[in-house]
């Protein structure tokens, strides 16, 4: 990679690890001025001159590649500059992911403008309308699109699904379609898409390592598969510590989907000692829709409590020790616009997971011996891209707009990870 161009993405990555540019960290207070009603200090103006200079860059590099003689059936005669012209606006980049298959995305973060426009801070986007629709430039969506496509390297919440790109990469949208042939759904949106297997193990990369730390409760982060294997690798963990001659209480987190029909993301605390891999002494499961009442989930989570966790005839179930820690943060769906749909709930689970490990680390005890009530008040108490203080949540305009932020620097993550040659392994 050429040293101006490292610079860019090394830079970036340092300001990630300190926090300085980290959205999902939850030491991080949201400042009064919300990251997106920042937005309006950046103009559609200053969008636009940067797309379009953005555009000017990759048609550039588009042509030098082209005169490198790497393209097959290229006529580079000067009669056919037209066409090759032609072919620049439509059809090279598509050429370029086909030629390079494996490492395209990666050759393009090379180059420094390119990096610079594609890791751009959220300051530096127009968000338009009410459903927060990045104004990205036309060959920029290309690149995430067809980075998607034919290397399968998603830039979360930038891409659209093959089914909806055009022969040249460019996204096909409600209005590009005749009427009565689309229908508006979360897809379309980049407020609504749903988080991808790159963001989910992103996130994961995260929790893991703010779990590596030595504590005096171990801390184990599961964020692979759907909960009921989760808590089976739980209970396969504990069984090796326990062959280990492990003597030890330890604290399993996890976050992940609920099952494969069901693609609602939770989070959970189960409290194993290693000597009794198969009943756990604690099990917290934190939703983030709270509508009231018994949770929707209950009686379908002990099922699967009891199923991974058998006791003998005549002993209390394991579901019995089941506690509902969960918070009222994702709104529900009912009478609400499709661009309006909360579905940011791996973002909520991954502040809940990240308090859980953080209390893990300080007071274990209130872990260990806590209330509920307790738990949840200095949980929330450390999600501070979600609540004002302990028990007081930020307002549903303010949550939505950190979610934004979230989506859009869960892309920077993914081309940080590219860019260095080591894409996020999906979960």
């Amino acid at each position: 990679m050429p040293e101006s161009a490292f610079t860019i993405c090394l830079t970036v990555a340092q300001q990630l690890s300190m926090g300085v540019l980290n959205p999902l960290g939850t030491d991080q207070i949201l400042p009064a001025i919300s990251p997106v009603n920042d937005q309006q200090s950046y103009s559609r103006e200053q969008a636009e001159a940067a797309n379009l200079a953005f555009d000017k860059t990759v048609k550039q590099y588009l042509r030098d590649w082209i005169a490198q003689g790497t393209v097959p059936g290229i006529d580079r005669s000067p009669d056919a500059l037209a066409d090759s012209e032609e072919f620049v606006e439509q059809g090279a980049l598509r050429q370029f992911f086909k030629h390079h298959h494996d490492d395209a995305l990666e050759l393009l973060l090379r180059n420094d403008a390119i990096a610079r426009h594609l890791l751009r801070p959220i300051g530096d986007v127009f968000l338009e309308g009410d459903h927060y629709e990045p104004l990205l430039a036309r060959f920029e969506r290309r690149i995430y699109n067809l980075a998607a496509h034919r290397e399968h390297l998603e830039v979360p919440f930038r891409y659209s699904p093959a089914s909806r790109q055009g022969d040249y990469g460019d996204s096909i949208g409600l209005a590009d379609l005749p009427p009565g042939e689309g229908r508006e759904d979360i897809g379309y949106y980049f407020g609504t898409r749903r988080s991808d297997p790159t963001a989910l193990a992103l996130l994961g990369q995260k929790l893991n390592a703010q779990a590596s730390a030595q504590t005096s409760l171990p801390v184990h982060v599961i964020t692979k598969a759907y909960m009921t294997e989760a808590m089976e690798r739980v209970k396969a963990q504990a069984t090796q510590l326990q062959a280990d001659g492990d003597d030890q209480l330890h604290c399993f987190i996890i976050q992940t989907r609920h099952a494969a029909d069901d693609r609602h993301l939770g989070a959970a605390l189960l409290l194993v000692h290693a000597s009794q891999p198969d009943k756990p002494q604690r099990i917290l499961f934190c939703d983030t829709l709270n509508p009231g009442g018994t949770p929707p989930w209950w009686h379908s989570f002990k099922r699967k409590v009891d199923a991974v966790f058998p006791q003998p005839e005549g002993e209390a179930l394991a579901s019995d020790r089941l506690e509902d820690a969960g918070v009222k943060l994702q709104r529900l769906h009912d009478g609400v616009p499709v661009r309006h749909q909360d579905i940011d709930c791996a973002f909520y689970t991954y502040a809940i997971a990240g308090a859980l490990i953080q209390l893990a680390a300080e007071t274990p005890e209130l872990l260990v011996s806590g209330s509920t009530e307790a738990i949840v008040s200095r949980m929330t108490e450390r999600m501070t891209d979600y609540y004002v203080q302990a028990d007081i949540a930020r307002s549903p305009e303010t949550v939505r707009e950190a979610n934004v932020s979230h989506r859009w620097n869960s892309g920077r993550d993914a081309l940080l990870a590219i860019s260095r040659g080591t894409p996020a392994v999906a979960v």
